[in-house]
Order: structure tokens, then sequence, then C-alpha cells
């Protein structure tokens, strides 16, 4: 396969609440991006391992600016670089990672990005993208009763893209374990650390991917009582009418999920798109798939790297120089099952 006319850059960004952040761009080498997309990734997990799919969509015929940063208590972010400048980490010990400080952070430091993205991008538009965690994040930063974000900063997206949203487990956690873990956070005990396995073989058909995952020294499953909290009690706000009339009537909304997947429900995903009152909505159930759709075998990320690419395109005004493509069409879609 010939290479992919991507460059692709890592920096060291001072964040909200003056976090270094470890951030990764990835974009069209010869020509300007077509739009911005600002990602959040899933839970336990770090930007680096979409590289593989995110340089499909940087590259022609698609052409996207995608910036993703390693969340609060995640990743390289996780492990506080001794030197901003440099990617270099504290001692073990020491280390702040898995303390994400919940929806509290999240959603503040999603805010910076969006914001720094949107006066990179010099008026083109700019979406916002998550998996997993990321995705309910994404579907959260919409529909907050209350700053953040702010009006102004939401009013910067032309568009929200949820894959595999968690909003709600597949299989949830026993009811007196998440009042257990409420409490404690309530009680200041929110960075508290405790195990959160789940199961590798779950998160996509491709076992490459999956034992790569099981041995990345950045996808432990531990998690903060306060990050674990939000993941199942905030997800869980989203799956109610005040969340769904919350959603801006104007913001263009997207969201895949695998049919099978054993993480996050797809039913929920499907009922919160069936509720939300965005005039511009499309649904895609991917029949099969597990939750990592994207890490899936061929050619399921390349149908799911089209549908994202098609639907952004339509939502710039403009179509992907591929005659094979299908741009997505505005206004509400229904429910497609690939």
């Amino acid at each position: 396969m010939a290479a992919l006319d991507v460059t692709v850059t890592d920096e060291w960004v001072l964040g909200s609440g003056n976090t270094p952040f470890f951030t990764k761009r990835w974009y069209p080498s010869n020509e300007e991006p077509k739009a911005y997309i600002v990602f959040m990734h899933g839970f336990s997990e770090h930007a680096a391992r979409y590289d593989h799919f995110f340089r499909h969509l940087a590259a022609a015929p698609s052409s996207l600016h995608i910036f993703a940063f390693d969340q609060r208590g995640y990743g390289r972010t996780g492990h506080e670089p001794s030197d901003r400048t440099l990617p270099r980490t504290v001692k073990h010990e020491k280390s702040p990672k898995r303390k994400s400080g919940g929806w509290a952070k999240a959603l503040p430091d999603a805010e910076f990005f969006v914001r720094r993205e949107h006066d990179r991008a010099k008026g083109k538009k700019v979406f916002l993208w998550g998996h997993s965690m990321g995705g309910g994040q994404a579907l959260a930063f919409a529909t907050r009763p209350h700053p953040p974000p702010s009006k102004d900063t939401l009013a910067l997206l032309s568009g929200v893209i949820g894959g595999g949203a968690c909003i709600r487990l597949t299989s949830p956690k026993p009811w007196v374990m998440v009042k257990a873990g409420g409490l404690a956070a309530s009680m200041g005990l929110g960075h508290m650390l405790i195990p959160a396995p789940i199961d590798y073989d779950g998160l996509s058909h491709n076992k490459e991917a999956n034992d790569a995952c099981r041995v990345d020294p950045f996808c432990e499953q531990i998690g903060s009582l306060r990050g674990l909290g939000d993941l199942i009690n905030g997800g869980g706000t989203l799956d109610s009418p005040a969340a769904w009339d919350a959603w801006p009537k104007d913001l263009p909304l997207l969201m895949y999920h695998g049919g099978d997947d054993p993480v996050t429900d797809p039913k929920v995903a499907e009922r919160f798109y069936q509720n939300v009152k965005a005039e511009d909505k499309k649904f895609e159930l991917l029949k099969g798939m597990l939750h990592e759709v994207h890490n899936e075998l061929e050619p399921t990320p390349q149908d799911l790297a089209k549908l994202i690419s098609d639907w952004v395109h339509a939502h710039i005004g403009d179509t992907p120089s591929n005659p094979d493509s299908d741009p997505a069409t505005n206004g509400s879609s229904p429910v497609a099952k690939l």
C-alpha cells in the first residue's frame, strides 16, 4: 500500500488549569484541510491508538485536520511531564495518572481545545468528535444546562460526532457499587484509584488490535472514582428528556455504534438519537460489530471513514473528489444498519 501523504505531529500544550496536555495532529501534507476536528478518546486509552485510522481521514480525498489530546489523567498527559516542552515523565509513584477529575475537568478541557482549534482553523468549520467515554463527553458538551461550555463556544461547532458513545453500559454495574462510588467521590475520595477491567476481546474482531491494547502501558484498566462515577452516572443523565431537549436544534449530530457492542449499549445510543431535538441528525448501526468499530477488520474501518468523511463534507458544502462517494444529505436520517 502506498504511503499516505499525511503529516503527523506531537506537541505538549499548556491547557486549562495550567495542565500540560500531550496532543497529536493529522493533516494533509500538500493541501489546505477541508475542515477541523477536535477528538476525545475513550476510557483508559490515548490519542495515538487512532493513528492508523486518522491517517486515512487526513489523506485525500477526505483531507481533514484532526486534533486529539490525551485527556487529563490518561495517556501521556496522565504521566505528568517534568518539563512540558519535553516528552519526559516523572517517577511512576508520583504520577497523577487516572486522576481525571471527571466531567468537571473534561468539559472545560474540551472547551479550551475547541476554542484553540477554532482560532487555528481561520474560518474553516470545526467539529467535535468523541469515542466511548469521549463520545459521551461530546454529547454532554452540547447538552449542559450551564457552562462549561459557554453558548459562544458551542456556537463555534458545525457538528458533533458520537462514536460508541458511553451513555449506559451494555452490562450495567451493580446499583450498590455505583452509589458507593458516588458517595466516596463526594467525600473527597474522587482521586482514589480502583480496578476497572474490561474484556479486551470485546473491543473488536481484530485480535491484533485487541492484543496491542492489552500490552499498551497507557491502557491500564484502572480508573479514579470521580472519572468512573461520571462515566456511569454522568452518561446516565444523557438518557433523559432534559438532555434530549437541551440539544441545540441547529447543531448537526452524527452517531454510530457497533450493533453487538458489549461495552456501551447501542440501544440506548439509538434512543438518544431518536429523541434528541437536533433537526439534522443521523445514526448508523454497524451490524455485528463490537466496541471499537475503527479497529475492526477491513473493510469496516474503511466504511466508517467514508461515513464520517461524507458527513463532514456534506456539512461544509463540499464533496470528496471520489467518484464512489455518496455524501450524506442534510436533515434527519433514519437509522441505517450496515
